[in-house]
């Protein structure tokens, strides 16, 4: 393969990574509202639920968006490391699937902005993320060694 070709194949990797750091810190910032208020769980996103989120239960998600956010950072750091990028596309499997059964499954969430929202970034990350598996592993020759 031609070096431009590689290097063409890893600026297309070059927007995916950043999305990819927006996304981190954007999870960290969720993640110090599960510690600081734990009603936020409750305004925000199980609106439908009838008791307050219980204290463990908000640091528990926040523990969860933290661990989401540093696999998601380190994949952006490292996009060509295939399992790393693995573990981040089930990342975003993951919090697609949560958000879509509490709120139709088990009904706890509706369908507002605080819950649209991570329903938009996880599908279209997830989406991004296996159009993009192509390019995903393939060094360009200046980084070979």
């Amino acid at each position: 393969m031609a070096p431009h070709s590689e290097q063409g194949q890893q600026g297309k990797l070059r927007f995916l990574r950043g999305w990819l750091m927006i996304v981190a810190f954007m999870a960290l910032g969720n993640t110090v509202q599960c510690f600081l208020d734990h009603g936020f769980l409750r305004e925000r996103l199980y609106t439908l639920h009838d008791e307050p989120v219980h204290p463990l239960t908000a640091r528990l998600f926040g523990v969860w968006t933290l661990l989401a956010a540093a696999v998601r950072a380190a994949c952006a750091i490292d996009i060509n490391n295939r399992t790393l990028y693995v573990v981040t596309l089930l990342s975003f499997v993951l919090a697609f699937g949560h958000f879509v059964s509490e709120v139709f499954c088990y009904t706890t969430a509706a369908l507002s902005v605080g819950v649209i929202i991570p329903l938009v970034v996880s599908g279209f990350s997830l989406l991004w993320m296996l159009l993009a598996w192509a390019h995903v592993g393939i060094v360009p020759d200046h980084r070979k060694k």
